[in-house]
């Protein structure tokens, strides 16, 4: 095969290096604005995430006719009124268990007590212990009497001690003293007070913001309307699961802790709840409070023991069951795409980024699909696979990962049958590889396919009838081959005897010597796209040997022949094909043999029942 590549121009190889030092610097840049100027994007972040989460609210008080500012002015009231109640209940319940907090001192003293007891026992690890600490105080004498003293060191020291110098502090001014007192308080305030700014102008200016972001993308109104409103489905779908699951897990949380006795079991729960927002952390952050406090109050080991199997339990449930029926393909990303996410947002953001990473991600690749700077974030954390099905086995079989490739055969085969894999995904896998030069890797695939098509074919078929005799053969190459015989065991899947022999039998040498007594159909079938001249003299020396056999020819690239019966007499075939189901309805008009169920070869507990209408042809 030839290559008509053009080779890339010193001009032009120089653009494209420049391009990707450009956008590398755009993206270094892009990341560093982000960090430094967390003051104001995290608040704006956060705002927009609140709004991505309330909008629905604000919609359902418009559709009842509401002004907007109305509907907006009540929403943000209701938020602010559930996030006062909230902040001030777990203050109070805070102070409360601070007070009891010194009546499980000796609670606390004891266990410890009993700890270092137990810990202090005469064994293999005390031993080792003591032998460390008698080491490492003879390596401290060794180096102190190593060290050389100063000169007149001694001397000084004999006549005259050293100063004590103290440094008294100025005494802090009342001002002072006010704004160190309340800075830890007044920063998150104020961060609180900024994002709720934030909301106010986003939710009563919405439309308006959106019609700013379609004009600043770009790229048709039409298509930025869509990614926008993906967008937005996506995330607020996302947020509401999240919020009925993170509820879901408070509540038996904050009622189990109640019946174990753990006090502050309503706080617990809530925490537990409003912290799992926190992706990786946030559970185990959650289930620290509850299993201290376990700790501390019960003299025995039992509340602890307890508070430990309710938090494995609600993580099991919460983890296995209600998160994958609850998200399902909510947010569209890989669970490695979350992790790195989480990562990245957090070192750019702080834990504040641990909250926005996943739905700030989700936009990135909801864009990504629809804008081509923005590519790249869908190829690399989308959840949607990089190829077809087609692609991807051919992937796997050039790599010669087979096991991989009979994976994913099963997993095409049970949701649809063994014909549908055959055209809908081995066969396109053929037509990529034969527009692969390389002989080695041709060969490659073609025995990895030949394996795949073994291991579907474990489980008899549906016996096919005795007649009428079909053949089965490959126009020309070892692909041509592998696709007869995908044909072969299509046409026996539909009732009809169909064997398989291979194209070296169509070689001049040996095309003479075909042996065609009692075959009633020949199916010689092409890959290359250049099937024409070898068909024709292929169907010459056929229809020599037997001028009854009925020739019918497939050419599998050829995806649109205008008319097939005039190409087919051109060629001195009967029939020309370009599918499996097509030779065999070819197959079918010739001789008027009805035809029967296509059967799948997989065992009745692996196959889907229902075929598609293409390729199972009804009897």
């Amino acid at each position: 095969m030839v290559d008509n590549a053009v080779p890339a121009s010193p001009a032009a190889a120089q653009q494209r290096h420049l391009s990707v030092v450009l956008a590398m610097m755009a993206t270094g840049l892009t990341v560093a604005a982000l960090h430094f100027g967390r003051e104001i994007f995290v608040p704006l972040a956060l705002a927009t995430l609140l709004a991505f989460l309330l909008d629905p609210l604000v919609s359902t008080l418009r559709r009842w006719r509401w002004p907007r500012w109305l509907a907006v002015s009540v929403v943000v009231a209701i938020t602010i009124g559930v996030v006062g109640v909230t902040s001030m209940f777990i203050g109070s319940q805070l102070v409360g268990l601070g007070r009891e907090v010194p009546t499980y001192q000796s609670t606390i003293q004891s266990k410890l007590r009993a700890l270092r007891e137990t810990m202090s026992r005469r064994g293999a690890l005390d031993d080792a212990s003591r032998l460390l600490g008698m080491v490492e105080r003879e390596l401290t004498a060794t180096k102190r009497a190593l060290e050389p003293a100063a000169p007149g060191a001694a001397a000084v020291n004999s006549n005259k001690a050293p100063l004590r110098v103290i440094v008294e502090p100025e005494p802090a001014r009342p001002m002072q003293v006010v704004a160190d007192v309340l800075a830890p308080v007044l920063a998150p305030l104020m961060t609180t007070g900024l994002v709720f700014v934030f909301l106010v102008f986003i939710l009563l200016g919405r439309n308006e913001l959106r019609d700013r972001l379609l004009r600043l993308m770009g790229g048709g109104v039409h298509r930025m309307s869509e990614a926008l409103d993906e967008a937005a489905q996506r995330v607020s779908r996302y947020l509401g699961a999240q919020f009925l699951v993170n509820l879901g897990y408070a509540l038996p949380m904050a009622v189990g802790l109640w019946l174990i006795g753990v006090p502050g079991a309503l706080l617990w729960g809530l925490l537990a709840g409003a912290l799992r927002f926190l992706p990786y952390l946030g559970p185990a952050i959650a289930a620290l409070f509850p299993l201290t406090m376990a700790f501390a109050v019960d003299p025995g080991w039992s509340m602890l023991l307890w508070t430990l199997a309710l938090v494995a339990a609600l993580e099991l449930i919460s983890n296995n069951l209600i998160e994958p029926w609850a998200y399902g393909s909510s947010t569209g990303l890989s669970p490695l795409a979350v992790l790195v996410s989480a990562t990245f947002w957090t070192v750019v953001w702080g834990p504040v980024g641990l909250v926005l990473a996943t739905p700030v991600t989700v936009c990135l690749v909801v864009l990504g699909r629809h804008i081509k700077p923005l590519r790249i974030f869908d190829l690399l954390l989308g959840s949607d696979p990089a190829f077809d099905v087609p692609t991807t086995l051919f992937q796997r079989l050039l790599a010669g990962e087979v096991e991989d490739a009979i994976e994913l055969a099963r997993e095409q085969v049970r949701e649809g049958s063994v014909a549908a894999f055959y055209a809908e995904a081995a066969l396109p896998a053929l037509l990529l590889t034969e527009a692969t030069p390389d002989a080695e890797r041709r060969e490659r695939v073609v025995d990895g396919m030949q394996v795949l098509l073994d291991d579907l074919d474990e489980a008899p078929a549906e016996p096919a009838t005795a007649t009428p005799r079909l053949l089965c053969m490959g126009g020309q190459s070892a692909l041509d081959a592998i696709a007869a015989e995908m044909l072969a065991r299509t046409l026996s899947a539909a009732g009809h005897a169909a064997t398989v022999k291979t194209a070296a039998e169509l070689s001049p040498r040996t095309i003479g010597s075909l042996d065609l007594e009692g075959v009633d159909a020949v199916f010689v079938g092409y890959l290359s796209e250049a099937w024409r001249t070898r068909a024709r003299y292929v169907c010459r020396h056929l229809r020599r040997r037997s001028a009854s056999v009925k020739l019918i020819v497939v050419a599998w690239q050829a995806a649109a022949v205008p008319t097939h019966s005039d190409t087919a007499t051109s060629i001195g075939a009967d029939a020309l094909a370009t599918s499996a189901d097509q030779a065999l309805q070819c197959w079918l008009d010739l001789t008027g043999v009805p035809a029967r169920k296509v059967a799948s070869p997989l065992p009745e507990s692996e196959e889907t029942q229902q075929a598609p209408a293409g390729l199972a042809l009804a009897g």
